[in-house]
């Protein structure tokens, strides 16, 4: 697992929000980036994970550290730069959770250089996000090929991927980060999936919120509709869908079985308060099951 490891300090406002002006709310500070949150997840389902990204040596960088470990995760390999800081992400949400304004302070991981070993791993799967700069996804891709998943996470990251598409990496993105890959607008994953194809994009899974999901697997795109589920918090869910799919991939199911499990996860977060804190066992066991399919 290599890529973003920072602190989300996430204020909501208990009034209706207005702009220019203190408003009473709610500060609430937690750790954050999608690497991490991804291998959290798959440390307490009890995964063997490796997990490298960059931290200051501050109090922050320590409590990071410290939190992966507890969680049963190999952190030898997180680099603590002495003159850094380490990444922030500062979002203000409205009365109703809508986002208002954010700051990303994460250019830690601009200068950040992969560990030689992150390079020459036998790893059967590795996951990155587009946290890392642009140079060092490439490094990843030539090194790994095929066992690479690279997660687009946002708009303004996915176009580090782009030169990537024909890698043969797996790539996970929603739909508006699948329209920076493709180059154009898209109305559904599906014909996000089919553009990718014809770019040389060997395999993808692109999320939609309520419209079918779409995965590309070696040519082959199919779509899963969604499940209705009750909305209690959207918090995490992208992370956990993820942590499913790479649970179940790590255990040798194909990618379509992985996936379903993958969104048996987003399912479980959508039902939470909160961030999921892991993985419900069933889901574990699904991921498990999924290797016969």
């Amino acid at each position: 697992m290599v890529g973003g490891c920072h602190q989300d300090v996430l204020g909501r406002a208990g009034i209706v929000y207005e702009p220019a002006t203190s408003c009473p709310g709610i500060v609430t500070r937690r750790p954050g980036g999608v690497a991490r949150n991804v291998a959290v997840l798959l440390g307490r389902a009890g995964a063997p994970c490796r997990f490298v990204s960059v931290v200051g040596d501050d109090l922050a960088g320590r409590e990071l550290i410290a939190e992966l470990d507890a969680a049963g995760l190999d952190t030898r390999a997180i680099v603590v730069d002495a003159a850094g800081r380490t990444g922030t992400y500062l979002a203000i949400h409205d009365e109703a959770g809508e986002l208002v304004s954010a700051i990303s302070d994460l250019s830690l991981y601009d200068g950040f250089v992969l560990p030689p070993a992150t390079l020459d791993s036998s790893d059967a799967l590795v996951f990155a996000d587009a946290n890392l700069a642009p140079g060092e996804l490439a490094r990843l891709a030539k090194a790994h090929g095929e066992r690479l998943v690279l997660d687009a996470i946002s708009r303004a990251k996915a176009p580090r991927l782009k030169p990537l598409v024909t890698s043969g990496a797996l790539f996970i993105c929603n739909l508006p980060s699948a329209e920076l890959l493709v180059g154009h607008p898209v109305s559904r994953p599906i014909e996000a999936a089919e553009h990718l194809a014809a770019a040389g994009a060997r395999r993808a899974v692109i999320t939609g919120g309520s419209k079918p999901l779409a995965i590309l697997d070696q040519g082959r795109i199919t779509e899963i509709e969604p499940h209705p589920t009750e909305v209690i918090d959207v918090t995490g869910v992208g992370d956990a869908q993820t942590a499913g799919i790479l649970l179940s991939l790590s255990t040798g199911a194909p990618l379509p079985a992985a996936v379903e499990v993958g969104m048996s996860a987003a399912r479980a977060a959508l039902a939470t308060a909160g961030a999921l804190r892991e993985l419900p066992d069933w889901v574990a066991a699904s991921a498990v099951a999924a290797a016969g399919a």
